[in-house]
């Protein structure tokens, strides 16, 4: 399954059934464009089943390292990605990604 697919369906969920704020909706939407950005640039799959922590780990350095991103977003950006990977857990579209070790450096 690709990762914009599923990332729209998360989308919905956090809108409609957790009721996020749009300030935040808007925010998580940001930060995937972050991360299909950098894994288009990097040459990466898009496919959700190619979404690792390890891949998690390097975009988040990316953005630390090389787009000087304050710690603020990092923790959001962080926040984004467990959230989405608990969505995919919950909906049993990935049997393990385990993004909890993922900190700000």
């Amino acid at each position: 399954m690709r990762l914009t697919q599923t990332f729209d369906e998360f989308i919905l969920y956090i809108q409609i059934e957790k009721n996020y704020s749009t300030r935040t909706i808007d925010s998580y939407s940001h930060d995937f464009k972050c991360l299909m950005n950098f894994l288009h640039t990097n040459a990466r799959s898009i496919d959700l089943a190619d979404l690792t922590p390890s891949l998690c780990r390097r975009f988040i350095q990316h953005e630390v390292l090389n787009r000087g991103i304050q710690p603020r977003t990092i923790q959001r950006r962080i926040s984004c990605l467990k959230s989405f990977s608990q969505y995919c857990l919950k909906e049993r579209l990935i049997t393990c990604l385990d993004l909890g070790e993922i900190k700000q450096t």
